[in-house]
């Protein structure tokens, strides 16, 4: 079974919508509960690089992914220093999600400083539910064409592409990975709000997406 998005935002009561499975597979699919859509009060490398390699800044936080989970996040200085430092954090952000997954933990301490307010809780929901049914992730996620698209005061929101034909969940117990065949489902459209807080930290507060947008499909 593959982590995938809806095939469209749903807001909820807490900002959470349901990450169903795409394509086929020999397992049933189950319904995955993921934050991707929340509600709130409104420097990169120049090539994609995987977060398991040690980053450029000296204060980056530690992703220790395991073996078998490679996230990579395509970044490219802006020339502006506040979006350099939007697209930072938000790839932070991202980061943290996954490593909670990997991790079957909801309640990592880097989750909680890349994220904030309902995003935050969905997305431990999300975990939660994951968790309960016996699952971590494997594979590689790819996220691209990060842009930030608009920015006022400490506000700002980040249009994003993600790329989960490599990514698969996997029976934690047994390491059985639940395959699924590719198709552009796997392709994820995402729009991030931010919000910078007291600490200088530019956290996401909000997401929402779309599953098998066009522009975000390659080949």
């Amino acid at each position: 079974m593959k982590l995938c998005a809806p095939a469209g935002a749903v807001a909820l009561a807490v900002a959470v919508t349901l990450l169903t499975s795409c394509g086929s597979s020999d397992d049933e699919a189950d319904p995955i509960t993921g934050a991707k859509d929340s509600a709130t009060d409104s420097e990169g490398s120049p090539t994609a690089h995987p977060s398991n390699a040690a980053d450029t800044d000296p204060d980056a936080p530690a992703f220790d992914y395991p073996d078998d989970v490679t996230v990579e996040v395509e970044s490219e200085p802006t020339g502006d220093d506040t979006e350099d430092a939007i697209l930072r954090d938000h790839g932070y952000a991202v980061q943290s999600i996954r490593l909670g997954y990997a991790k079957q933990n909801a309640h990592l301490d880097v989750m909680e400083q890349y994220l904030g307010g309902d995003a935050l809780l969905g997305w431990r929901a999300g975990i939660d539910e994951f968790v309960a049914d016996g699952k971590t992730v494997t594979g590689t996620v790819r996220y691209y064409d990060r842009e930030v698209v608009s920015r006022k005061g400490d506000a700002a929101t980040v249009t994003y592409c993600e790329d989960q034909t490599n990514s698969y969940a996997k029976i934690a117990d047994t390491g059985k990975v639940l395959k699924t065949e590719p198709s552009n489902d796997d392709f994820i459209k995402h729009v991030s709000n931010m919000r910078k807080t007291v600490d200088g930290i530019w956290q996401m507060v909000h997401e929402t997406d779309v599953q098998g947008e066009p522009e975000c499909v390659t080949s």
